[in-house]
This record gives structure tokens, sequence and C-alpha cells, in this order.
């Protein structure tokens, strides 16, 4: 009964029913997940699950999962909880930590000894950090750059048949490389496409979310980015004119899961471009990008027709562009609420979030923002190959058709207040931002810069003023009243009249 209700759980999962027949003709697969427990890594290991179940149903050998975390004890006790022994059988975790594991060797001899060489191993890095560890000063070099690419080298090495590598649109903002997340991650992406003797797909993702829980990005349960809709006034930085192609997390994991589970060969390949007399004719790239189109990824890509190997990068975004305020709109909307959007400055924002990240707000997050809302033109990807990955009739989910969500949130007051005492130096910055929020909504956008911020403080010391003078002036008179009944209660009766 059990082994009957798995089976049909997984021929409804959207990898299964969209590309079951593919599936069944690939390989078993032996795939080095990394970043499992994350947002996106989580749901993409549920997906693997599905096809292995779909696989053994048909009587096939179903393939393994390695999972690569720096607690494996822990996430296998999890997962164990979350799926039975049973549905994990084909799955083991291994102890790995990309802040220091950066030696090609240590790679090499690690994934050797799990029994991972050859053309049916797969690595697929999920692992990703966005924004600095406290105590760790190269922590995005370290886990973005320097253990991804490390991993690579050990898997051509060990002669991997595919390494799948989750970037980020970020790459390709106009301040990029101004900003360590995305720096770190191009530079990576670029060190990977040079790999000569390994097949690799880079995936470029888009801001992702959950159209279940009505959450951006990871931390959903405690404070999200969308949770700023549900205040009673949202700010919005600068005009929230910034492009956006927000990608739903299981429309992407189906597709990773995909590139890990079946055959490079078979897969859909990225466009080239044309060589005219052996300079790069820009007019003959198809897409826009403003990364991938310049000359020192054209080489790389037109030689990729001269190699024994294939390099496939897709723009995985969703199918819609819209600004952010479109995007708070929506997601206003979602959980019952009408917008009140008051258009702020950076400023103030980025003091706060130079103390601590705002959960999935952080200050990476903000500077490419900025960067591509001041763009004169902003990149946007190009979603038709990523959507067509499981096959033709593939349809990306497009957040504007959605209409409701399972779980609607209420803004976590309780959580907001814990991060602030948890990072004290918030407060200052947190109170200008409010007060901000406040003055423009009241009075408009001039009112809260710093030509007018010494009237702002008078305002608000007279309000203060006139608050602690009016209190006073109220709890005194209430309390001589009590005083002169209490006093009048103890004093004798007076004498009767005669």
């Amino acid at each position: 009964m059990v082994a009957r209700d798995v089976v049909a759980k997984a021929a409804r999962s959207q990898l299964v029913k969209t590309a079951g027949a593919k599936l069944l003709d690939a390989r078993p697969k032996m795939i080095a997940l990394s970043g499992p427990g994350g947002f996106l890594g989580a749901r993409v290991l549920d997906a693997v699950l599905d096809a292995h179940d779909y696989r053994r149903a048909h009587g096939l050998e179903s393939g393994e999962a390695l999972l690569l975390s720096a607690s494996p004890g822990n996430l296998m006790s999890r997962l164990t909880k979350q799926y039975g022994a049973e549905r994990l059988r084909g799955v083991r975790a291994s102890r790995v930590d990309y802040y220091y594991q950066h030696d090609v060797d240590s790679w090499q001899d690690q994934l050797g000894s799990l029994g991972m060489a050859g053309c049916n191993s797969v690595f697929m890095n999920l692992a990703g950090l966005a924004g600095p560890v406290s105590g760790k000063a190269n922590a995005m070099m370290a886990v973005n750059y320097l253990a991804p690419v490390a991993a690579a080298r050990a898997c051509e090495r060990l002669g991997f048949g595919h390494f799948i590598q989750s970037s980020t649109q970020a790459t390709k903002a106009e301040r990029a490389g101004q900003v360590p997340y995305s720096r770190w991650k191009a530079m990576a992406d670029f060190s990977l496409a040079r790999l000569e003797k390994l097949p690799v797909t880079v995936c470029a993702l888009g801001m992702l979310y959950d159209k279940d829980q009505g959450v951006v990005g990871q931390r959903g349960d405690l404070l999200n980015m969308i949770d700023l809709t549900l205040l009673p006034l949202t700010p919005i930085m600068g005009d929230g004119s910034a492009p956006l192609q927000p990608l739903e997390v299981a429309d992407a994991a189906s597709r990773l899961a995909f590139l890990g589970l079946t055959e490079v060969a078979d897969l859909p390949a990225s466009n080239l471009p044309c060589q005219e007399e052996g300079a790069w004719n820009r007019e003959s790239w198809s897409g826009t990008d403003s990364i991938w189109s310049r000359e020192s990824w054209a080489r790389i890509v037109t030689q990729n027709e001269k190699r024994q190997y294939t390099l496939r990068m897709y723009d995985a975004v969703g199918p819609e562009t819209m600004s952010m305020l479109e995007l708070n709109k929506k997601f206003a909307q979602l959980n019952n609420r009408k917008l009140r959007a008051v258009h702020v400055d950076y400023r103030n924002f980025e003091r706060v979030l130079n103390v601590a990240s705002l959960g999935n707000l952080n200050r990476q997050f903000v500077s490419l923002l900025r960067s591509e809302q001041d763009a004169e033109h902003p990149v946007v990807g190009n979603s038709d190959a990523f959507e067509k990955i499981l096959g033709p009739d593939a349809k990306l989910c497009a957040l504007g058709d959605l209409d409701r969500v399972t779980q609607r949130r209420r803004f976590p007051y309780s959580a907001t207040l814990g991060w602030a005492m948890h990072n004290y130096g918030v407060i200052w910055p947190g109170i200008l931002l409010g007060t901000e929020i406040l003055v423009t909504y009241l009075f408009g956008q001039k009112y809260s810069t710093d030509d007018y911020w010494k009237y702002t403080r008078l305002s608000f010391k007279a309000v203060f003023l006139a608050c602690v003078v009016g209190g006073g002036t109220y709890f005194g008179g209430e309390s001589a009243t009590h005083l002169l009944e209490l006093v009048r209660n103890t004093l004798p009766p007076p004498p009767p009249s005669p």
C-alpha cells in the first residue's frame, strides 16, 4: 500500500508527468548534490526521489544521490523522518565544508572514495552564499568560487559526465563586478566553462519564489522579503522600476533534476553565434545577454563546436518580466492586502543592511537592484530554452496568473523584534528608515531628504515634547484629583449643622 502511494505521488510530480519517458530512457545516474537543504536544493532532491521511485516502479535501476552537507547526520535524520528509510535507500550523505575545502586533490579523493567516477556521475552545485558571514572575511569567495571550481576540476579528473552550476542573473547586472556575490559567481561560471574535458551546464537563475507558501527565496519561516508588503506602509526603494523575472522554485527544481538525470547529448544546446573571418559577430547572437555575448565568452561558446564536450547555458528565469513594485503588489494581493507603497531612498535601507541582512533582503541584492533600476538598458533573460527543457509542452508558472497561496502570511513582528535585539546596531538606522517612510507618506519624498532632515527632527521633537507636556498635565490633574479624594477621606467628617 505504501509503495503504491509513493509511486502515485511520483507519477503526479511535474517532472514525471512531463518528462517520464525520457527519465526511463536515461542511464541510472550518481548525482552529487551540494546544498540539499536549501530553498532550491530541498526541492531538487524531492524531484530526484520522485524520478527514482518512477524508475523502480518500471523495474529499472534508480540511480543514487550523494548529499554533500556540513552536517550530514542531522540532514539524514531529518530526511528519514520526512521521506522514510525505504524511499531513501539510494541516498547517502557526506560531510563537506565549502568555507575551507578548496583543494582539488581532497575533492577528487573524497568523491572517488565514495564510488563516484565515470560518465554516469553528475555533480550538481546548488550551494551559494548571498551575503557576508560574521567572522569569515572571504566567505562569499570561498563558497561561490573557490569550492565549486576545485570540485569541478576534481570531477574533470574523475571523468564525470556532467557538472551543473546554479548561477544567477545577478552576474549580468550593470554593477555585477562591483558586488562580491555576483562577482564570484560570474568568475566561477567562466572558470567552469573553460574546462575542456567536462560537460558543463550553467543555469543563471532568476529570483525564486514558492507559489504555495507565497515567499521569495530563503528563510521563509522567519523574515521574508515579501513580508514588507504586509506592513501598513510598504517601503519601495527608488521608483520600483528595476526589472525582475521571478521563477517558481518547483519549476526550477524539476528542470535542474532533469538535467542531472538525463543524457547531456540529448539536452537542447545553447544558441551559437556565427563567426565571420575569425571575428565575433554580435548581430548573430539570438539573445540580448550582456555577459554571454562578450568576446571572452563568445570564444568559449564558438569553440564548443570543435571540442568533444558540450557547453550549455540557460537563462533560468520566469516567463514574465515585472518591476519590483509590481512584484510587491502581487504578493500583497495574494495575502488579501492592499499595498500602500512609499517610495524611499536607498540610503537608510543600506544603513540597516550594512549591520545585518534582513532575511533574503541583503546589501548585495539592494546594490544590484539599484544598478538595474538606474541602467539605461537593464538585462532581461530569455526563458524559452529553459522552459522547454522538459519537453515541447512544458510551461513555466507565471506569478501574474496566481490568485491564491496555500499559506497566507502575517508580518512576523516578534521575529523582527528578536532580529533587532540580536543585531542592536540596526535600531538607530531602523528608526531613521521608519521616520523616512512616515514623513514621505505624509508630506512627500523631498521632506525626507537630508536638506529637510533638521526640520523633520525639530517636528518630531516638538511632537514628543507636546506629548510629554500634555501627558504630564493630564496625569498630573488626575493624580491631584485622586490625592484630594484621599485627603478628604482621611479628614473627620464635618460636624452636623445646628
